[in-house]
């Protein structure tokens, strides 16, 4: 008797059987609550599509290091649903960060973090969709399982403090030289939009960094923000936001297997072109590591 995998779904494209379907449908329910209609409408026409997509691409995703952590790519997703006002996926990436042992907090983390970019458009999705859910969600009493996170991903509120001070909304010269003296010690260099709001509008730039710097507070491991922000921008082809993402992650020590898994896991979205564009963008830097 064949073994299937958790998902039910064999590697051979062309046979699907009940089983198999069977499995995929039980396995969708169980961690993520539904099997997405995307999924169903391959189920019913061309198995052979959807297999070649979860049995041949999308375990090829993650390195080999990371495949048993799929919390990053998980709460990335999130991130980037909540950027785009995808509700229904939202909800989904919720459901299912919370099957793979997120806690509530890592998530409104995550989401906090995506209003920066969202807008009220994109947090109007997700609160239609998910805010019952987060008013219902109760933290297991245990502490959440070691191994959830990369080896070295810590929680940290200090490690994106620039030092301006925000109990006042006006950018003083002092605030402004104590943030780009944070960017050019942690990524070496001072994007273009630093260097354009400094100059233009610079407390328009202090107000961005209030909140930048203050969007973590509930325990997301502090390599998540580049990770989502790679992982957006590859999806978007910004070049400049990839290179900040790339460089953020070097400081903090994130592998080149990371980096590079966040660039693979935004081909969902970007597609290969996306690839080509971080390539472009910050394959310089991936190769030094």
């Amino acid at each position: 008797m064949t073994t299937l995998p958790p998902d039910g779904l064999l590697y051979e494209p062309d046979v699907t059987t009940q089983e198999e379907i069977d499995v995929f449908r039980a396995f969708y329910a169980r961690t993520k609550g539904y099997s997405l209609p995307a999924f169903e409408f391959w189920l019913e026409l061309r198995p052979d599509v959807l297999k070649r997509y979860r049995a041949n691409f999308r375990r090829e995703v993650s390195s080999e290091e990371e495949k048993s952590r799929p919390l990053p790519h998980v709460l990335a997703m999130l991130h980037y649903y909540s950027v785009v006002g995808y509700g229904d996926g939202v909800l989904f990436e919720m459901k299912l960060a919370q099957t793979e042992g997120a806690t509530r907090g890592e998530c409104l983390d995550a989401i906090a973090f995506a209003f920066i970019d969202a807008g009220p458009m994109g947090m109007d999705a997700a609160a239609k969709t998910s805010l019952e859910f987060m008013k219902s969600w109760q933290d297991a009493k245990e502490p959440p399982a070691a191994g959830r996170w990369p080896p070295g991903w810590s929680f940290d509120r200090n490690a994106f403090r620039s030092g301006m001070d925000f109990s006042s909304p006006q950018a003083s010269k002092q605030d402004l030289q104590a943030l780009q003296d944070w960017y050019q010690t942690t990524l070496g260099e001072v994007p273009k939009y630093v260097q354009f709001l400094a100059k233009h509008r610079p407390n328009f730039l202090k107000a961005f960094r209030n909140r930048y710097e203050n969007a973590l507070r509930d325990g997301l491991p502090k390599e998540m923000v580049p990770y989502m922000l790679l992982f957006l921008n590859v999806c978007r082809g910004f070049r400049a936001g990839i290179r900040e993402a790339v460089l953020l992650g070097r400081s903090f020590n994130m592998t080149q297997a990371q980096l590079a898994d966040a660039i693979c896991w935004a081909s969902y979205y970007g597609g290969m072109d996306g690839i080509s564009i971080a390539q472009e963008a910050a394959g310089d830097l991936l190769d030094e590591m």
